[in-house]
């Protein structure tokens, strides 16, 4: 039997056992808290090199750190996890991790993923083959955009909701160069999620955060605002998709999403308030395997249980927390 069709079968095997099991609920502590990790931008290389190699053990390192000493609720990775070397162990190494940890995590692809010619349909089998995982797969094989919900502390009903989407990689377009955009037809799926969650609701929005790896169009206007209200820095231009479907558009007008955090500009990572949405970055997670100005580290996010609010700070290596702050009435406050 060949190495293909062993990984192959391998595959199979791994999506089958995914469907036996079920996957584990988010919810509130009892103090009302729910904490996220965002990590970003790892751009694990395994194999490709000495050098590679070693810098891929503070990644590792940097992961379980913050896993083991933050303990928060969620992990979310907001793309371009494993982008070079030998793809089917780099993330073989890194679910191997996220299954120790025992954390629930949901996995979302940037533009990089894909460059370890690993079909997507396969990447994403593995990714939601493990216990720990929240990703499902869509019609097409590959993980699928989704909403999540975190339930009450009491766990009777849901009080929060993540939408954790794909932003894609490049443009598929000919006549269009540049980063990949939202379709309309996500669009569609965003505002009839956070109607059907505002019905339900006796017709209050339900306060929710959305994750991806490409920025929408509307950072960068927000940031140029010489009055603007944010926290953190741009070390370099925003890159967002090609095309503006109207994502922050929709999130606008349904009222839900109170928040939004991207990777992919690896040298910025501001939130900036723009029309009631907090528009973050995190912080770059990985280490000299691709380009980098800013200390490593990840992004923690503190939910609080009925409040159209957040809090939110960045933690480095050494321990060092930076813009710390809450976003509370639609403004960023230190």
């Amino acid at each position: 039997m060949t190495r293909k069709v062993l990984y192959a079968l391998l595959v199979f095997v791994l999506a089958f056992q995914v469907m036996q099991a079920g996957t584990p609920d988010l919810k509130f502590n009892e103090d009302g808290t729910f904490k996220i990790a965002q990590f970003t931008d790892m751009h694990i290389c395994v194999g490709k090199s000495e050098y590679r190699d070693r810098e891929l053990l503070k990644t590792f390192g940097r992961l379980s750190r913050i896993a083991n000493q933050e303990k928060p609720d969620l992990l979310v990775f907001t793309g371009d996890i494993v982008t070079d070397g030998d793809g089917v162990k780099g993330w073989d190494r890194l679910l191997d991790s996220l299954n120790r940890f025992q954390i629930p995590f949901c996995i979302m692809f940037g533009n990089h993923d894909p460059e370890t010619r690993i079909p997507r349909k396969d990447m994403s089998a593995r990714i939601v083959a493990s216990p720990y995982s929240l990703n499902t797969l869509n019609k097409s094989g590959e993980l699928a955009d989704m909403e999540l919900e975190v339930l009450s502390s009491n766990g009777k009903n849901a009080s929060a909701l993540l939408y954790c989407m794909d932003s894609h990689d490049y443009s598929k377009i000919k006549s269009v160069k540049g980063y990949g955009w939202f379709t309309p037809e996500q669009v569609s799926w965003l505002r009839d999620c956070c109607d059907r969650r505002t019905e339900a609701n006796n017709g209050v929005p339900m306060n929710s955060l959305a994750f991806f790896h490409i920025c929408l169009p509307e950072y960068s206007q927000a940031w140029d605002n010489p009055k603007k209200n944010s926290v953190g820095r741009a070390a370099e231009d925003e890159c967002p998709g090609a095309l503006n479907t109207g994502m922050f558009a929709a999130m606008v007008e349904t009222g839900s999403v109170m928040g939004v955090f991207v990777g992919h500009d690896h040298d910025n990572d501001y939130v900036v308030a723009e029309k009631g949405i907090a528009l973050g970055y995190g912080r770059f997670s990985g280490d000299d395997t691709t380009y980098n100005n800013l200390r490593p580290g990840s992004r923690l996010i503190v939910l609080e249980e009925g409040q159209r609010a957040f809090r939110s700070w960045i933690l480095e290596d050494d321990g060092r927390v930076v813009d710390r702050m809450r976003f509370q009435d639609g403004q960023i406050k230190r």
